[in-house]
């Protein structure tokens, strides 16, 4: 088996140029994933001309091999999210997210391919430690208008007994993310978006009165989006421990007989995803709640223990041997504090970033690109405060920067002692 994702498999992707020599544009974004893609498209409808480099193609990375789950909110529970922002900029920024999702689904249906993006909700399916946690959740979305509640007759037969309850999120979605990414990138490049490929970025520096980008040839821009989530780290030294990389495995089974699924389903507060497809498969994934350190890493591979745990789960869905024809890898950005960064970066006037997704970027990503795309394009938009960059000023030298990422590890090795996870999750 090859390390492409199922979804890139069944989306090819006509390849773009490489960069070579010098090419003058009003903004490049770094990064072909759903964040660029959904920046370019966003500058586009400002009038922005707009260049986009990547190193490797579009939806090559995070945004190609994930889980295929498009979930509204961040990666913290409401409660934990309004102690941070406040109650209204908490419940802010969730409806920022019901908007962009609604945003992605009638979208995808203008560029042709509907199920890209296609709202199916999902199903939180509680373990005897999650109760607690599950109802304080309920209680919260309650409290804000957020669609979800008990649903546990919508536990599937397999894993019966194994679940003390479920939650149905209506508001969710399954997406095709290759299909939809690439589609997306496609898109903005007939819409008069210069695509590169194949172009790793070496250098970001000021020029003139903007910057110059190095992929081989330069890009020469008066504005700059480090859109590559994950990698964030080796683009911009300056954010590599306030954005981290974080690996993600995932496998697919080969079309099934039954489908012992009916929507996307998620466990272990999220550290298990699994979902059908429409021709009868299992996708599933996460597996590293057991083997954390190793999964601080940037290697876009596939390891034994954690395909190990992915095989026992299929084993408890009742498909302990079925042909699995894919397994592959994703790295996601994490950020210190669990929530995205989206906007300028302090200190370089032009120079932006938005990554850090947590685990979460199908619908943030889409989100924060926009966010972006207006604070170039108009200097606003309504969630820039509460996610902008700066908020890690004080946060400076590598010494303190490292203890943010040290206490966010311990804590979560704390909840991984207790047997759950907390609201530190990766659902796809």
């Amino acid at each position: 088996m090859g390390t492409a994702s199922l979804w890139q498999d069944e989306h090819p992707w006509r390849a773009r140029p490489a960069l070579e020599g010098d090419h003058t544009t009003a903004v490049c974004v770094i990064g072909a994933g759903v964040t660029g893609a959904s920046c370019a498209w966003r500058l586009l409808e400002h009038g922005v001309d707009v260049t986009i480099v990547d190193g490797r193609s579009a939806a090559a990375g995070a945004s190609g091999r994930n889980g295929g789950f498009a979930v509204t909110g961040t990666g913290l529970e409401h409660d934990e999210l309004a102690q941070r922002l406040g109650e209204e900029p908490a419940r802010e920024l969730h409806q920022a997210t019901v908007a962009a999702l609604d945003r992605m689904v009638a979208l995808a249906a203008e560029l042709g391919v509907p199920d890209a993006v296609r709202r199916t909700g999902s199903v939180w399916l509680v373990g005897e430690d999650e109760l607690d946690d599950a109802e304080r959740a309920v209680r919260a979305a309650a409290g804000v208008g957020i669609g979800c509640a008990f649903a546990p007759e919508m536990i599937p037969e397999p894993l019966r007994g194994g679940f003390v309850t479920a939650v149905h999120e209506a508001q969710d979605a399954a997406l095709l993310p290759a299909e939809w990414v690439r589609t997306l990138a496609a898109a903005s490049a007939e819409r008069g978006a210069t695509l590169y490929e194949r172009s790793p970025v070496t250098a970001v520096e000021p020029h003139g009165a903007g910057w110059a980008v190095t992929a081989g040839g330069r890009v020469l821009a008066e504005a700059v989006v480090v859109a590559c989530d994950g990698l964030i780290g080796s683009v911009m030294p300056q954010l590599e421990q306030i954005v981290y990389p974080v690996r993600g495995q995932m496998l697919a089974t080969a079309p099934l007989d039954r489908q012992p699924l009916p929507l996307p389903m998620h466990s272990q507060y999220g550290f298990m995803y699994y979902r059908p497809t429409t021709d009868g498969r299992v996708v599933l994934g996460g597996g590293r709640l057991e083997h954390l350190e190793a999964e601080y890493t940037a290697d876009e591979v596939v390891t034994a223990p954690v395909q190990n745990v992915l095989d026992a789960f299929l084993g408890r869905l009742g498909l302990a041997g079925v042909p699995v024809t894919h397994r592959w890898a994703g790295i996601m950005g994490f950020s210190a504090d669990l929530l995205p960064l989206a906007g300028p970066v302090p200190d370089a006037p032009g120079l932006h970033v938005a990554g850090g997704y947590s685990g979460v970027g199908n619908v943030l990503g889409h989100l924060c690109g926009w966010l972006v795309a207006d604070l170039i394009a108009t200097g606003s938009h309504p969630q820039a405060a509460a996610l902008a960059p700066s908020r890690f000023r004080d946060a400076s030298g590598a010494e303190q920067l490292e203890k943010i990422r040290s206490r966010e590890l311990a804590a979560l090795l704390q909840r991984r002692e207790r047997g759950s996870s907390g609201p530190l999750s990766y659902q796809g």
